[in-house]
C-alpha cells in the first residue's frame, strides 16, 4: 500500500498537475500525499509488509542536506525560511523512497512511475515541436522565457513579429512553440514544466528512465519464461476433485497426432525470435520516443547520457553485440542532436563563466560557501553553477562536497554489491540492482552539467537505491553494505582532484 502512496507522491513532484488544472490549484497535493506515505509505511511495518533497512547514502543525504541547511542560515539567514522549506521536501520524498518502496512490489511500482513518468513528459515535448509558432506573453522579468508562457493567438516567425500592435504594450514577448498541459518551447527547444522547464533537465530525467523500462520488459520476459518451465498456468480454482473424492479415473490415450510440417525457414527458433522482437516493441517505443524528444530539446548533455545509458544496458545485455548495436545508434543521434553554432559557442563560454564565478565564492567564502540556493544571487549572471560538484562546493563548502559525493558513492555501491554479490536474493532484485546502477551512472554524467544538487528527481534515484537495498535485505539478511574510512577517504579526494583539475583546465582556456 505504501509503495502505489508513494509513487503518487513522485508522480506529483514530477508532473505537477495542481499546475496545469484549475481546480487543484491551491491544494496542498504534495503534502497531503506525504502524510499518507507516512501513515501507509507505519501500517505496513505493522502487518510486516516492509521490514525497514538504513541504506548507507540515507545518512550521508540526510547530513548533507541539513549542512546545507546550516551554511544557508549562516550566511544568509533571511532566506533560510524558504531554501529550508525546499530541503525539507527533498528531504522528504528521498525518505519516503527509500522506505515505501523497499520490497519488490514497491521496486517496480516505482519503476513503473518514473518510466510512465518520462514517457508522458516525452509525449508533450514531442507534441510541442509539431505545433505551429506563436506569440506568448512571459512574466515582465523572465526576459529569458525560462517559465510559464501565455500564448496570445497570435502566429509569429521571430520575437519581432510578436512586439508589433500587442495586446499588452511592452509586454515581454517571445515567439515559441505552445504544447499541451500549458506548455511551451523555449528558443525553439521542447521542454516540459515546473522542474523540468529546463530542456537539459528534461532529457537527463528521460535518459534515466531507460534502464527501467528495460528492466521491467526483462521481468515480463522472465515470468512468460516461468509460465512456460512450469507447464503453463495454474490449474484455475474448481477444477481440483472434492475433498474426499475418490483418484480420478485416468484419461484414455490419446491418439498421436500427425506432426504438423513446417516450412524449412519457419523453425520455432525463428518463431520465437520473432515473437520475442514483437514482445520487445513496447520498449523499443519508449527509448525511440525518449531519443526523439532528446534530439528535438537539441540538449548535448541529455544526448550524452542518453548514449551512456543506452550503451551500457547494451553491452550488459548482449555483451560485443551490444557494443556493435551501440556503434549504430551514437553516430546518428550525434549528427541530429545538441546544438551548434553561435547559440553553442556563447553557451559553452556562459558556462565557463559561471565555473570561474564558483571557485571565486569557494575563495572568497574560505570553503564555508555561500548557501543553499544562493549562487544565482551571487552571481552576475543570475544563473547557478551547470555543475553539481561545483555547485556543492561553492554553495555548501568543501564539507558539503564531500557529503554530497558520499551520497553519489553508496548510492551506486548498492546496486553494485547486490548486482555482483554472492547474496541470495531472487531474479527480480538482481535485473533491477543493474538497471538502478545503470540509471545512476547516467545521472553522474548528466549532473556534471547540471545544477542537480538539490533535485527532486536526483534523489528519488537515490532514494531508488535506498529501496534496493531494504528489498535485498527482506530477502537476504547477510546482505551489507557500508562506506568504510578508507573508501570515504578516497572518494573525498577523488572530489577535490576533481576541483583542482577544472580549476587547472579554466586557467588554461584563460
Amino acid at each position: 500500500m505504501a509503495a502505489w502512496v508513494v509513487c503518487a507522491l513522485c508522480a506529483l513532484v514530477i508532473i505537477k498537475p495542481q499546475e496545469f488544472i484549475p481546480e487543484l490549484a491551491g491544494i496542498p497535493l504534495v503534502h497531503a500525499a506525504f502524510g499518507l506515505t507516512l501513515l501507509c509505511v507505519a501500517l505496513d511495518v505493522v502487518w510486516r509488509r516492509l521490514r525497514p533497512a538504513l541504506a548507507p547514502q540515507v545518512v550521508y543525504a540526510i547530513a548533507f542536506l541539513a549542512w546545507a541547511a546550516l551554511t544557508t542560515a549562516l550566511k544568509r539567514p533571511a532566506a533560510l525560511e524558504e531554501r529550508g522549506m525546499q530541503l525539507a521536501t527533498v528531504a522528504g520524498v528521498f525518505l519516503a523512497v527509500s522506505f515505501a518502496a523497499a520490497s519488490l512490489r514497491g521496486l517496480r511500482a516505482l519503476a513503473i512511475t518514473l518510466v510512465g513518468c518520462a514517457v508522458l513528459t516525452s509525449g508533450v515535448a514531442i507534441v510541442q515541436s509539431f505545433q505551429p509558432y506563436g506569440c506568448m506573453l512571459a512574466a515582465p522579468d523572465d526576459w529569458a522565457g525560462r517559465g510559464e508562457l501565455a500564448p496570445d493567438g497570435r502566429p509569429c516567425e521571430s520575437n519581432l513579429d510578436c512586439r508589433k500592435d500587442p495586446p499588452v504594450p511592452d509586454g515581454n514577448y517571445r515567439c515559441e512553440r505552445p504544447g499541451p498541459l500549458g506548455t511551451s518551447t523555449i528558443d525553439g527547444r521542447v521542454r516540459y514544466r515546473g522542474s523540468l522547464a529546463d530542456p537539459n533537465e528534461l532529457s537527463l530525467m528521460a535518459g534515466m528512465s531507460i534502464p527501467l523500462a528495460i528492466a521491467l520488459a526483462e521481468g515480463r520476459a522472465a515470468a512468460r519464461a516461468s509460465r512456460r518451465s512450469r507447464g503453463g498456468p495454474p490449474r484455475p480454482a474448481g477444477s481440483e476433485p472434492p475433498a474426499g473424492a475418490g483418484p480420478r479415473a485416468p484419461a484414455p490415450p490419446r491418439r498421436a497426432r500427425a506432426a504438423t510440417a513446417l516450412p524449412v525457414l519457419l523453425t520455432d527458433r525463428l518463431l520465437s525470435r520473432v515473437a520475442a522482437a514483437l514482445r520487445a516493441l513496447p520498449v523499443a517505443a519508449v527509448i525511440a520516443a525518449i531519443g526523439a524528444m532528446v534530439v528535438m530539446s537539441r540538449s548535448r548533455s541529455g544526448l550524452i547520457v542518453y548514449l551512456a545509458v543506452l550503451g551500457l544496458s547494451f553491452i550488459r545485455r548482449s555483451g560485443t553485440l551490444g557494443v556493435v548495436a551501440a556503434c549504430f545508434v551514437g553516430p546518428p543521434m550525434l549528427l541530429l542532436g545538441g546544438r551548434s553554432g553561435d547559440e553553442a559557442t556563447e553557451s559553452s563560454e556562459e558556462r565557463v563563466a559561471l565555473l570561474r564565478e564558483a571557485y571565486e565564492m569557494i575563495r572568497r567564502t574560505k570553503g564555508i560557501g555561500v548557501g543553499a540556493g544562493m549562487f544565482g544571487d551571487e552571481s552576475s549572471f543570475g544563473l547557478t553553477a551547470h555543475n553539481s560538484y561545483v555547485l556543492a562546493a561553492a554553495e555548501t563548502g568543501l564539507l558539503g562536497m564531500c557529503l554530497f559525493a558520499l551520497v553519489l558513492y553508496a548510492s551506486l555501491k548498492v546496486p553494485l554489491a547486490i548486482w555482483l554479490g554472492d547474496a541470495e536474493v531472487g531474479p527480480a532484485t538482481r535485473r533491477f540492482a543493474p538497471a538502478i546502477f545503470v540509471s545512476l551512472c547516467g545521472a553522474l554524467i548528466g549532473i556534471f552539467f547540471l545544477s542537480w544538487a538539490y533535485k527532486d528527481v536526483l534523489y528519488m534515484m537515490l532514494g531508488a537505491s535506498a529501496a534496493l537495498y531494504g528489498a535485498a535485505r527482506a530477502e537476504d539478511r547477510r546482505v551489507f553494505v557500508r562506506v568504510s574510512v578508507r573508501e570515504a577517504a578516497l572518494v573525498c579526494g577523488a572530489m577535490f582532484a576533481v576541483l583542482v583539475s577544472l580549476n587547472i583546465l579554466l586557467r588554461i582556456l584563460g
